[in-house]
């Protein structure tokens, strides 16, 4: 753990529909999404991740932290994140 941190995802649900809702009206610039992208992977560790999910919200993670990729593109990334994650709920509940 840590700081306290729980590995509760319920934030990082909130930024990555802020990401996905962005739009070329810049209310996030890229500058933006891809200091978020980069802050989620250096506590991806310490979420509560199915080990199934973890390889590939890693990588659209990283993805989306990537320099010249489009606001579109990265909403993409953002919203399928969101559905890993979704998912990942799931499992946690069965």
């Amino acid at each position: 753990m840590m700081f306290g941190f729980d590995g509760d995802t319920k934030g990082l649900k909130i930024i990555l529909n802020r990401i996905a809702s962005n739009d070329d009206s810049g209310k996030l610039t890229h500058k933006e999404v891809r200091a978020y992208a980069r802050c989620m992977l250096a506590i991806f560790e310490f979420l509560k991740i199915d080990t199934e999910l973890e390889a590939e919200i890693k990588i659209l993670l990283a993805a989306l932290s990537g320099s010249g990729i489009p606001h579109y593109d990265r909403s993409f990334l953002a919203s399928s994140i969101l559905e890993l994650l979704e998912r990942n709920d799931l499992l946690k509940i069965q």
